[in-house]
């Protein structure tokens, strides 16, 4: 019951992580209509997380080691700057889908990992997570071409990166804040720089609200939650759950910027939400893995 207690909070951590990722969707829009690209969004929102969680969590940086910050810049770096480029290649509808390709990988990985066949209920699950991310995200059904096809791939394999890496981090010995602080950082210093020679540097005072809210809520607070439920969530449970974020991004996008809504939209959202609830039914069912 303990363990379960334990195991259970960490997942609605995770789960309420996603939450605030869904609201990011609104917080780019509003940046983008003063002006910023993707690129800069991206930029800005990782420099305030950056001195929100230097700020927050000081002790993060008194032990600076070299894998965070290699993780911070091969992982959540590339993360950001694949986004970018999926979005240019694929649209935003369908790199938010191709996204969620990652649960169904980090499925295959355990099960390789384990040296078992995948669970067939998590791979369902899995498959149906990927569904409802795709028709709620892309109403249009669209497909991509094959070179589009693969920066998603790779977009969803960093992302796969970051729900798989953290349990290693935590059995290294390393704790929350200083994988939260130090991979942050060395994204941000890495975004820095290539926004430098790209698109260049630029200060929109009109975008300041909407991506100090991105910067402290979407990028800092709820990466704390993330790593925090990360303790004890097996990679699997973390994969299906995160997928409320474009559910809670398409209701926020009804609600907030009054965008119509397609009918298939609506039913993407129910599969992901059901995902979600038979992932906690699942997990509360289920002994913790490691």
């Amino acid at each position: 019951m303990v363990d379960w207690m334990r195991g259970g909070f960490g997942v609605l951590l995770v789960a309420l992580a996603a939450v605030l990722w869904g609201t990011t969707g609104v917080a780019v829009a509003f940046s983008r209509s003063s002006g910023l690209t993707y690129l800069q969004v991206a930029h800005a929102m990782l420099l305030v997380s950056s001195c929100f969680l230097l700020l927050v969590l000081r002790d993060g940086v008194r032990r600076l080691n070299p894998y965070l910050l290699l993780y911070g810049i091969l992982v959540i770096a590339s993360f950001r700057i694949l986004y970018v480029i999926s979005i240019s290649v694929n649209g935003v509808g369908l790199t938010s889908a191709l996204i969620y390709v990652a649960p169904l990988m980090v499925v295959l990985y355990e099960s390789s990992r384990r040296g078992k066949p995948p669970n067939i209920t998590e791979l369902t699950l899995s498959l149906l997570a990927f569904l409802g991310a795709y028709v709620a995200t892309n109403p249009e059904l669209a497909i991509t071409s094959s070179s589009g096809f693969l920066i998603g791939l790779v977009l969803a394999l960093t992302y796969s990166a970051t729900l798989v890496i953290p349990r290693e981090l935590y059995t290294r010995g390393f704790n929350r804040n200083e994988i939260v602080v130090q991979s942050t950082l060395s994204a941000a210093i890495t975004l820095t720089i290539v926004v430098f020679f790209t698109e260049g540097l630029t200060i929109n005072i009109n975008s300041m609200p909407y991506v100090t809210y991105g910067g402290v809520a979407c990028m800092g607070i709820a990466v704390i939650l993330f790593y925090e439920g990360m303790k004890t969530t097996n990679p699997v449970h973390a994969g299906l759950i995160t997928t409320l974020e474009p559910a809670v991004s398409l209701i926020l996008s009804r609600t907030i910027l009054s965008e119509r809504l397609n009918p298939i939209q609506y039913v993407g959202a129910s599969i992901i939400i059901a995902v979600a609830i038979i992932t906690l039914i699942k997990r509360r069912e289920e002994p913790q893995r490691t």
